[in-house]
């Protein structure tokens, strides 16, 4: 499996069509309360999706195994919170 950055989808496309492209990534750290609150955090976006999908049937099923997997890859610091390490991809094109 060939696995691609998820800027090399849109950026090549820009370059013939802008003047400039800037492109850059950075990783903000969040520290939450705990891994529920890491939960809580990708509840309204990217955890949605699977929750719709799961039905009501098995929906707080899946919840509590995502909770329990999350809490494996988050474990706490030293203060008890955990740091949440969320990447994030910005573009800025100029039109030519």
């Amino acid at each position: 499996m060939q696995r691609r950055a998820c800027a090399a989808i849109p950026f090549p496309r820009l370059i013939g069509k802008s003047a400039r492209v800037d492109l850059w990534h950075i990783n903000y750290n969040h520290p939450l309360e705990n891994a529920a609150a890491i939960v809580e955090w990708v509840k309204g976006t990217g955890l949605r999706p699977y929750l719709d999908h799961a039905g009501a049937e098995h929906r707080d099923a899946f919840a509590v195994d995502y909770l329990a997997r999350i809490e494996k890859a988050y474990p706490p610091l030293v203060d008890g919170k955990v740091l949440l390490r969320f990447p994030r991809l910005f573009m800025i094109a100029v039109k030519k």
